[in-house]
């Protein structure tokens, strides 16, 4: 069943991260989603990430096509998902 892409926040090992994580098997939680409800290329998306957002300890991986990083504090976690989250609710963007 397809809904509109929603972020959720959580924290592990004093870290924040955020991702659609309600159907993950389905691919909810693709790193590029949320660069495609911002309008952002990927380089545009990662600096934006960076430079907005406060996010650090970024990682790549070309074999699994995952990008990591995370927030140290909450509030800058928050922030980035609140305003992909009403991005994406503006736009309807279906996911899965």
């Amino acid at each position: 069943m397809t809904h509109i892409y929603k972020m959720e926040e959580w924290e592990s090992c004093g870290k924040w991260r955020c991702g659609d994580v309600s159907a993950l098997s389905a691919g909810s939680n693709k790193w590029w989603i949320p660069a495609n409800i911002l309008g952002l290329s990927p380089s545009e998306y990662v600096l934006e990430l960076k430079n907005k957002y406060n996010a650090t300890g970024f990682r790549y991986s070309t074999k699994s096509d995952v990008l990591i990083f995370h927030f140290t504090s909450l509030a800058d976690c928050r922030k980035f998902k609140n305003y992909v989250n009403r991005r994406a609710r503006e736009q309807k963007f279906m996911n899965y």
